[in-house]
């Protein structure tokens, strides 16, 4: 057993109140998983890949709407998280919820399909769209190929709205 944990463990009082956590937390179907070591060129590679480009990037300081979407799937239904930030800062939040089951690709290509409806009704001329579906991604860009007939589907459909 970890030192502090047998230390807290012959303290009375904090005996009885991990217990009580214990107790508490026991009817939820909690699993601990310890995250395993990041080498450092992997974090590299992960904070260049998902860092957005400065403002003075952009060519005559055009007006950027930044949507950010997470999809997410459950058995019964899915959802989208939506996080639109106007090009003078305002932050508007709203989730979607999607009435019917999704897989987790699929709840990605719905994030992305909002996006693209939502810039579309915003007038966006600059839309920076942020996703961390390598995958759904890597299709978009044709990196990747379509096998099942639903993801090319909703592919179709994004290149249409993009």
């Amino acid at each position: 057993m970890d030192q502090p944990i047998k230390k807290s463990m012959n303290k009375p009082k904090a005996a009885r109140r991990m217990v009580q956590w214990v107790i508490e937390l026991s009817q939820f179907d909690i699993e601990y998983h310890p995250r395993t070591a990041i080498k450092a060129q992997a974090l590299t590679n992960f904070i260049s890949e998902f860092t957005t480009p400065d403002d003075d990037c952009l060519p005559n300081k055009v007006e950027r709407w930044t949507i950010q979407t997470d999809g997410l799937s459950a058995q019964k239904r899915g959802g989208v998280g939506v996080v639109i930030i106007a090009p003078n800062g305002e932050m508007l939040k709203y989730g979607v919820q999607l009435k019917f089951p999704t897989t987790n690709n699929e709840a990605e290509y719905e994030g992305i399909l909002t996006r693209l409806r939502i810039g579309k009704a915003l007038r966006a001329k600059n839309l920076l769209l942020q996703s961390d579906s390598k995958l759904v991604i890597g299709q978009i860009k044709e990196e990747y190929e379509v096998k099942e007939e639903r993801m090319q589907k909703y592919l179709r459909l994004t290149k249409r709205l993009t």
